[in-house]
């Protein structure tokens, strides 16, 4: 079943605006953890959660795309709390994967830099996977507002 065009993009902007502010509404109402995955074991699991699989579905209806959800989907129903290795082998499976899609449209190429920056040069895993997920929305947003662009002339 296809979705009316606006509802889509609206559906997707939504995502796209959650995906993006989460990490930093759990930094600034729980504080800062060792990464993301930490807040699984505290009260913002559910936000943890909400935001995986709200990406998750995003990815998975982009065909580039369909690995990184795997991974991401694999990452965040094997808790760190319980399979810490198997949880950490995921989500760097993830973020090694998105290099692809990344890489995929000459136009947005220019992201990689930031991207691959945040995964080699950032010391810090919060931080590292905060830019990274900054990255990969603002990429997702720049082609959301392209297609519409395109669809709407």
């Amino acid at each position: 079943m296809k979705l009316n065009p606006l509802f889509d993009f609206i559906i997707r902007f939504s995502i796209l605006i959650i995906s993006f502010l989460i990490p930093f509404i759990m930094l600034f109402s729980y504080g800062k953890l060792n990464s993301i995955s930490a807040y699984w074991e505290s009260p913002l699991q559910p936000l943890f959660i909400i935001s995986n699989a709200l990406t998750t579905y995003i990815f998975v209806t982009l065909p580039k795309w369909r690995i990184s959800a795997l991974f991401l989907f694999l990452l965040t129903i094997f808790s760190v709390e319980y399979y810490g290795s198997l949880h950490n082998i995921f989500a760097v499976g993830f973020f090694i994967f998105n290099l692809y899609p990344l890489s995929s449209i000459k136009r947005y190429r220019f992201l990689m830099i930031p991207y691959i920056l945040s995964i080699i040069w950032l010391p810090d895993l919060f931080w590292m996977e905060v830019q990274a997920i900054t990255v990969l929305c603002l990429y997702h947003l720049l082609l959301l507002l392209k297609l519409s662009k395109l669809i709407n002339n």
